[in-house]
């Protein structure tokens, strides 16, 4: 078994603390009176959007003609077409959707429980006839 110390207030302690008090308040104070400049978003994001298109007109001017010419017309790939084609028609397909779903099992349900009435009656009439 471990035999805890037991703790004494002592000028040491007091010492200890007295020191870390002082440099806590000291660099709290020294932090407090400096002058931080706030920077402003719109000043901001206009820098970053000044530099980023900077730093791809520069990059674009290194493309050699041929792929400066694939990127301009990008758009009008066969790729891009089916690529626009498919989403159109997905989203297309995907209206309504769990509408009908909805009704498809409706449906079914109808016709189940529809089907376990009839087998119900068919059944206690057959019971009743034996």
């Amino acid at each position: 078994m471990v035999k805890k110390k037991e703790f004494h207030f002592t000028f040491k302690v007091f010492l200890r603390l007295l020191i870390f008090f002082v440099i806590i308040y000291l660099s709290i104070s020294y932090l407090s009176s400096s002058k931080v400049e706030e920077p402003v978003l719109g000043d901001t994001t206009t820098l970053i959007e000044e530099e980023s298109s900077t730093i791809f007109s520069n990059l674009y001017q290194q493309l050699p003609e041929s792929s400066r010419h694939q990127l301009e017309n990008f758009q009008d790939t066969q790729l891009v077409k089916y690529i626009q084609e498919k989403t159109e028609f997905i989203q297309e397909q995907s209206n309504g959707f769990p509408d009908r779903q909805i009704k498809e099992f409706q449906k079914s349900l109808i016709k189940k429980v529809s089907q376990d009435m009839i087998d119900n009656i068919d059944n206690s009439e057959s019971d009743e006839n034996n």
